[in-house]
């Protein structure tokens, strides 16, 4: 369950090691690949590119995808459970963690992970089409957080080549922000973002790097890049000044004439400092998403054939090669239970399922159909225009546009 990339290396491995096997994966959007597809930036199509190998997975490899299918909702997780052999849970981890602060609800809060997503053109996002501002703060430190900086700081013909919702694009972000603020718990020395990341920032045009407070016991290549980069504001019109904080942890998030205020203190003690915004996006990771989500897999979906991999087991960390390298050690596991005997084969499989399924079920050339669309309507610049209507997307799958 879950076309992501660990779901996806899961059917690889099991494949390759039982190539006679039948291997169904289940996806609740029509569209495969998840993570890949709606999580990595837009504008990063090198990481993108790994689905071209799943596609041959789909395509000649004899692996079922069954899109738009999800389990607890159009078939109960008992029964699927009871259907097939092995069952893998690769649902990864959908929702944003929340500042764990006092909160205004009329503040302006956005999820990174829901930003992201909808800048990918996720379906019925839900992400409120008004402006973020010209000052925007960031909570996190992480690649995540980069990912924030680096879309929001870009000039829009330097998305050349990519996925971006140019629409939406423009309805968050009309204009560049002139402030971003970046506010992390860690000093600069347990920094979690990649090096390359923040080189990729700091080489935009019109970006202007900050970073005060930095000392000299801060060591590491993300402290050393902010050290020689570091420039002083330039009141030019059209640049962006990103400013690093760290130390600072989040106290607060209130209201002020309208603006968002985030206040924090420093890990150390002092004065509590105080950030006037007018949108705080948060990137501090990933949880299991609402609670009333049928989708969800609770506690009660397990067995001794069930398995779980990728984000969904292990926490929201690791790239697609870790998940990778997780995803062959869960079928070492697999075929180990198997030959040891913990687990038999016998089970009707997608046969034991197809005719209870509530729901039209997008096999992978209906997928196709959906893609070549996408590519087809493409604008000048980009590599495709991804269809963010479901309805759209269902009718494509049928031929029926």
């Amino acid at each position: 369950m879950g076309s992501g990339p660990s779901g996806c290396y899961v059917a690889q491995f099991l494949a390759k090691t039982w190539p006679d096997s039948e291997i169904t994966v289940f996806e609740s959007l029509p569209a495969p690949y998840g993570l890949i597809r709606y999580g990595v930036a837009a504008d990063h199509q090198g990481t993108k590119g790994v689905v071209r190998q799943f596609d041959r997975l789909f395509t000649r490899g004899g692996i079922r995808f069954a899109g738009n299918v999800t389990v607890g909702r159009d078939i109960g997780f008992a029964r699927l459970a009871a259907s097939f052999d092995v069952v893998v849970l690769a649902t990864g981890l959908p929702g944003d963690r929340e500042l764990d602060v006092p909160r205004d609800p009329r503040a302006r809060v956005v999820g990174a992970g829901a930003l992201l997503r909808a800048l990918n053109g996720f379906p019925h996002h839900g992400l409120p089409r008004t402006p973020l501002g010209s000052r925007v703060l960031v909570v996190g430190i992480g690649n995540v957080a980069l990912d924030v900086l680096r879309l929001l700081s870009k000039d829009s013909e330097a998305f050349t080549g990519s996925d971006i919702d140019d629409e939406l694009l423009g309805q968050l972000r009309p204009a560049r922000p002139a402030v971003l603020d970046v506010v992390a718990r860690s000093d600069a020395s347990g920094a979690k973002c990649d090096a390359a990341m923040l080189r990729e920032l700091i080489a935009l045009d019109g970006v202007d790097i900050g970073a005060p407070g930095l000392g000299d016991q801060d060591r590491g290549p993300v402290a050393d890049l902010l050290r020689t980069c570091a420039v002083p504001a330039r009141e030019e019109p059209g640049r962006t000044r990103v400013t690093f904080h760290f130390g600072l942890v989040p106290e607060s998030v209130t209201t002020r004439d309208g603006r968002t205020v985030l206040t924090a203190r420093r890990r150390d003690g002092g004065e509590p400092v105080e950030f006037v915004t007018d949108s705080v996006v948060t990137a501090i990771g990933f949880t299991h998403g609402a609670a009333q989500d049928d989708g969800c897999p609770g506690p009660d979906w397990a067995d001794d054939h069930v398995y779980r991999v990728g984000w969904l087991s292990r926490g929201p960390r690791g790239t697609i090669a870790e998940n990778r390298k997780h995803a062959q050690r869960v079928v070492r596991s697999i075929v180990d239970d198997f030959e040891a005997g913990r687990i038999t084969a016998g089970r009707p499989g997608f046969a034991g399922v197809a005719d209870l399924l509530a729901c039209r079920v997008v096999g992978f050339r209906d997928w196709q159909r959906i893609e070549a669309a996408e590519e087809r309507s493409a604008r000048p610049g980009r590599c495709r225009r991804k269809i963010t209507d479901l309805d759209r997307m269902l009718a494509l799958a049928t031929g029926a546009h």
